[in-house]
């Protein structure tokens, strides 16, 4: 059994608490991002949001905006993830199980704001404290096991280096997500060009 965080619960009652009243004030910072961005973020907004006092924001996020971004940021990477694993598991092939994580991104850029948040503000604000966010690490260990498994398989040339192409694969789709966040490219050209990366790995 989990927390609404996802964590196990074999914490006791005041920690469940703490960690729920984290979970709800790192939601009530993505509901005013998704609604008017993230320069809306403010402490007072978000005891608002979460019907909560500002002492009570400081108590659980000591670093205050910026801590509480930061758990916002990964939380949206757990999410990318989610989606795309849950695509995945109803895929057919090795490319449409990659190409999940590709439709993922996509999903989330549907929701302007957050997908500006994930792909451009984040990265900027957190650059210096993550070398690579949970969504990113997840995707890359997700298809560089795909790949693997294809390339097992015979469905991918065996002169396929399967590590350094997620490493790329993953690259294309942070990329990707920044451009379709910025509107400078369209998701329905992105997903038809990741496809055919794909479909040049097969021998």
């Amino acid at each position: 059994m989990t927390a609404a965080t996802g964590k196990p619960v074999s914490m006791n009652l005041r920690e469940r608490r703490r960690e729920q009243t984290r979970y709800d004030l790192s939601g009530a910072g993505l509901e005013i991002i998704s609604a008017e961005g993230v320069d809306a973020v403010t402490i007072d907004r978000l005891a608002t949001q979460a019907g909560m006092s500002r002492g009570t924001v400081y108590a659980h996020f000591e670093g205050g905006r910026d801590e509480i971004l930061q758990e916002a940021y990964k939380r949206v990477g757990r999410e990318l993830v989610s989606t795309a694993q849950r695509l995945a598991d109803s895929a057919g092939t090795w490319q449409d199980r990659v190409m999940a994580y590709a439709r993922a991104m996509v999903a989330l850029t549907e929701d302007h704001h957050r997908g500006y948040f994930y792909n451009v503000a984040g990265p900027a604000l957190f650059a210096s404290r993550v070398e690579r966010g949970e969504g990113s690490s997840a995707a890359l260990a997700a298809i560089h096991k795909e790949l693997r498994l294809a390339q097992e398989g015979g469905e991918i040339g065996s002169d396929v280096d399967s590590e350094e192409t997620a490493v790329l694969l993953v690259g294309c789709l942070r990329e990707a997500g920044i451009e379709i966040a910025r509107d400078a490219m369209e998701p329905k050209k992105f997903l038809s060009a990741f496809k055919r990366l794909l479909d040049g790995l097969t021998p």
